[in-house]
């Protein structure tokens, strides 16, 4: 057994079932997929296989990767490599293997600074563990505020006539815009943080951040830590 997995394996098998961030460096490629964790097998580990434009991320045997892992209470990441794919499924999945030691990542990277970003999202399902009975908002666009803003999610402050569109575990697409650039988000709404008199406040979690995407928000976010340290 490797060492990089074996120093690595009881992690990764409380991490099964977590969202990551499959990030790819340089090349045809380059960018950042959202993925989850599957299962571990010997010493390589399955992805849900990334998309790209809606179709399988091509993934070329010994591709070297970087994968940023959500544990809840914290981030892990290691630089992986592309070992197959397994595509004549029903859920289709990428295999894995480590080529360094996972690794906690400082909460640091992710610090969270207020915000006052105004935000159009829009609500395009749940995840499976949602219960069937559970009204849908409708597919529309809604206005919401970004109340704080890190580079691994986001407070965001809506209205209580909004509250139809509150789904823990709801998927939406939100667009922001930040230094005159716009771009769009995919998010997880994790929980209802607050509740004020007229409004109230949810947690989303990023799915993935692209490069692009991360330099402009990381910007933005060193730039309000200044402000708000004085």
């Amino acid at each position: 057994m490797s060492t990089e997995f074996e120093q690595s394996r009881k992690i990764l098998e409380e991490l099964v079932g977590s969202r990551v961030e499959l990030i790819i460096t340089s090349g045809l490629y380059k960018g950042s997929y959202p993925s989850r964790i599957e299962e571990l097998e010997n010493e390589q580990l399955a992805v849900a296989h990334p998309m790209l434009r809606g179709a399988l991320l091509p993934a070329l045997r010994s591709t070297e990767l970087l994968m940023k892992v959500d544990a809840g209470s914290g981030f892990y990441q290691a630089t992986v490599l592309a070992l197959r794919s397994t595509i004549n499924v029903a859920f289709p999945l990428l295999w894995l293997k480590l080529s360094t030691v996972l690794e906690k990542v400082q909460r640091r990277m992710f610090v969270r600074v207020p915000s006052a970003i105004k935000t159009e999202a829009f609500f395009l399902g749940c995840d499976a563990d949602v219960p069937e009975k559970t009204s849908l908002p409708p597919k529309e666009w809604f206005s919401v505020r970004i109340s704080d803003v890190s580079l691994g999610g986001a407070g965001i402050t809506m209205k209580d006539t909004q509250s139809v569109f509150c789904i823990e575990g709801g998927r939406y697409i939100l667009q922001l815009t930040v230094s005159s650039v716009t771009f769009f988000i995919i998010a997880r709404m994790v929980k209802i943080l607050k509740k004020h008199e007229r409004s109230f406040e949810v947690g989303v979690a990023y799915e993935g951040l692209t490069t692009s995407t991360e330099k402009i928000l990381g910007g933005y976010i060193r730039q309000q830590e200044l402000m708000t340290r004085g």
